[in-house]
This record gives structure tokens, sequence and C-alpha cells, in this order.
């Protein structure tokens, strides 16, 4: 009598076995799971996966075990199934691991430390969640890649191809115009960030985006790189050049985004480009929202991480009276936005 086989594999250390052999392995598995076959037919309603030989009058069925609240849960390529809580997303690659993650969390780790869920971005070093892929790449089952449309440089930087840069660098100064048609600065009386008239009391801001506390220039913004920002312009008031060299610190949950002397209680930003020199703020794992509805709003940190605010960014000096500053502009009226200093050709002398 021939066998029925199940058109079903599980993995264990990257060998297939059938499913009367399953294998576990905790360490670096996580979870069990297996592979669909191509005969197979997945009835949604009933959480089930049936199983058919050709011309068979019989079919097996495949589930998770009743009653445990679990349900049949899919990677992203809808090849891969394991039985995860509900709202649970399975990630992960046989060569790597699979684990049943929280919304917002991916696979991180190695062989050596092992694999766990961790929020998007982070590593795991064997006990904890925790730093991040830096140079702009990203956290891809379990290990930092360049994001998609990007390559690596020597350096360990990623970079975008040609004529798709997002014009802003790290290290350079900018001042943002808000919707509202003002510029967004510091408001002395306030005590935190807004987008209103220059006065006494309000100084538009000169803000520069960093990659690390030492603000290293030269580094292109992608969507995907975590910045702080530092405002290099003081108060209006008259201890100004004491209150320069500050940065945005990460108020949220609708409290006014301000101003923080440590690098460690700053926010952290993404900036994404749009069209017609437009660009839109946002957050590293968070978003970025108006904090109230105002005639000179101000902004703050929100869960909805695809919240952003669109801001207008205008490359500025950042020390006004240096002599190259003659450099950054176009000799011919035009439009003028970040990176156009490129059109400008000084002579050196």
């Amino acid at each position: 009598m021939k066998p029925l086989r199940l058109g079903l594999l599980f993995y264990s250390s990257g060998i297939p076995f059938a499913f009367g052999a399953v294998r576990r392995d905790l360490n670096k598995r996580n979870v069990e799971v297996a592979q669909i076959d191509r005969d197979s037919h997945i009835d949604q309603r009933t959480q089930e996966i049936l199983f058919k030989e050709p011309n068979s009058d019989f079919e097996d069925v495949f589930r998770c075990v009743k009653n445990t609240g679990k349900r049949l849960t899919f990677d992203a390529n809808h090849v891969f199934v394991a039985c995860c809580a509900p709202g649970q997303r399975l990630h992960g690659t046989p060569e790597t691991a699979f684990d049943c993650c929280a919304d917002g969390h991916d696979i991180a780790g190695s062989h050596h430390t092992g694999y766990r869920c961790c929020p998007t971005g982070q590593s795991y070093d064997g006990y904890r969640c925790g730093g991040t892929c830096g140079n702009g790449k990203v956290m891809v089952n379990g290990r930092c890649v360049c994001p998609a449309g990007t390559t690596p440089t020597a350096d360990g930087d990623c970079r975008g191809p040609i004529g798709c840069d997002s014009g802003i660098t790290t290290g350079k100064c900018y001042v943002f115009k808000m919707e509202n048609g003002h510029t967004f600065g510091y408001d002395n009386g306030q005590s935190y960030y807004s987008a209103a008239d220059h006065s006494n009391q309000h100084r538009p801001g000169r803000f520069k985006f960093c990659g690390n506390e030492a603000c290293t220039p030269g580094h292109s913004i992608n969507p995907n790189d975590q910045v702080r920002i530092k405002d290099i312009q003081g108060t209006a008031s008259q201890s100004s050049e004491s209150q320069d060299n500050q940065w945005l610190n990460g108020a949220s949950d609708g409290n006014h985004i301000g101003r923080t002397t440590a690098y460690s209680d700053s926010g952290v930003f993404t900036l994404t480009k749009w069209s017609c020199g437009k660009y839109c703020l946002g957050g590293y794992g968070k978003g970025v929202s108006y904090a109230c509805p105002s005639e000179t709003p101000s902004i703050t940190f929100t869960l909805d991480r695809q919240a952003c605010t669109p801001i207008e960014i205008i490359e500025v000096p950042c020390d006004i009276h240096m002599v190259e500053n003659n450099c950054m502009w176009e000799k011919e009226p035009g439009s003028c936005g970040p990176g156009d200093s490129n059109n400008c050709r000084c002579s050196k002398t």
C-alpha cells in the first residue's frame, strides 16, 4: 500500500523533514514553522490547510492545535506558516530564524547570539534588543543591509542611484518654512518650537541634521536614516550665545518639542523628500505631527509611524560672516533649494 504523502515540510537547521519527523531547534528557530506545498488548499474560514493526493478519496488536514487561541500566520511571501497569536506576524528565513513578532518588530540577531523579535531597526546581542543599524542601513531578517534602491559604499554607507539624492546633507545649516508660511524657531516666552513670525520672542532656527553627536558632515540624509536636529541659533534673549547649539528634544503625545543640551535626550527624526522642493519631517519608530490646532503650530512625536509634518527646507550659511557664502547661491535668477549650490562655480584664488 502506498503511504499518503503530506505536502508539508518542516525546517530545522536548514534541513527539511517530513511531517512524521518534526524537529525543533528552539535556540535558533524560536517557533515551529512549515513550508506550504503547492498542492495545498488554505481555508481561511476554518483556519485549516488541506492536502489531497491526486486520484485519492482521502485528504489530510493541517491546523493549529484547537483552543490555544493561535491562528495560521503566513510570512510575507506566503510560503512559510506558523501558529501565532492574533495580531502577530511571521518573520524570518530558513537561513536565520522564524518567530511570531508583534507589529513594528522584526527578527534581529545572528547565529552567534541567537534570534529574537526586536523593534524594527534594532539589533539583538544575545541578551536584549538595542542599538540600531548605522550608516543608513536597515534590519532585514536579522541582518543590517542597505535599503532597497541603494548600494553599499566603500566607507560602509548606503548610497542611492545617481540622480536620486535627497539634497540634504549632514553638517549643513537649514531653515524650515512651515505650511502656514512662517519659519520654524524657538519661542523664548513659551519655551518650545513653533512656526511664527520673527519677533523679539521668536527667532527662526538654523538647523543641522546630524547622524551622530559630533554631527559629522558630508552624508546625504535618506528616508530611513536616524537623525538628530541641532539648532545652532541662540534664543531671542540677551544671553543668546549661551543658548545656541542645542538639540531638539523628544517631547511626545501632544507635548511641544523644545530643546535640550543633552544628546541622549534629543528626538530621533527622519526626513522624506517630497515633490516641488518639499520634505516631510517624521520620526524613527514614531511619527511627527502638529501638537494641537494653532495659528502658530508646534510639533510633537506621535505613535503613528507614518505621520510626518510637511516643511520647506532652505539652505542658509552656518556662519553669516564667511566669504564663502557668496558661493552658495545661483548667479542667475531662478528657483533655489537644497543642493542648488552645485550650480554655482566659484573660482579659487
